[in-house]
């Protein structure tokens, strides 16, 4: 749907401008499910469902373990009830303070104009090589 499109587009540009996820946590659903593809191990791992605890996500695990910024502008691509984010980012771990870059695809699922659900599929390996003693 074209408005979820908008809304998104507003709201992560907000985001990315600010690194403040409020606007974000906004609309979100009660029962909201977010994933990011990495393995089991590390703080960002894992499923974190309802939005207390994705809010938590991204106002407090996500800043603490790491500083994430766009390395080129955002597309937003609509279809049915998704909208699929295509970017490029850099981020530095704050456990060794190094640096990695990859390209994602974080597809968000609405229903009646909140998200329901977040998959990020992101290369996060860095994080791996800063928790790898508590990866399975």
């Amino acid at each position: 749907m074209k408005k979820n499109l908008l809304v998104l587009k507003e709201t992560m540009e907000e985001v990315d401008k600010t690194w403040d996820f409020t606007p974000l946590i906004s609309i979100l659903s009660d029962n909201v499910v977010f994933e990011a593809t990495i393995r089991e191990g590390t703080p960002i791992s894992g499923q974190f469902k309802g939005k207390k605890a994705v809010s938590d996500y991204f106002m407090k695990i996500l800043p603490a373990t790491a500083v994430f910024k766009q390395q080129a502008p955002m597309e937003f691509v609509a279809h049915d009830d998704k909208v699929i984010i295509l970017g490029d980012d850099a981020y530095t771990l704050k456990k060794n303070n190094r640096t990695f870059r990859s390209p994602y695809a974080m597809i968000v699922t609405f229903d009646r104009g909140l998200i329901t659900k977040i998959l990020i599929i992101q290369d996060l390996s860095g994080f791996l090589e800063v928790y790898r003693n508590n990866v399975n």
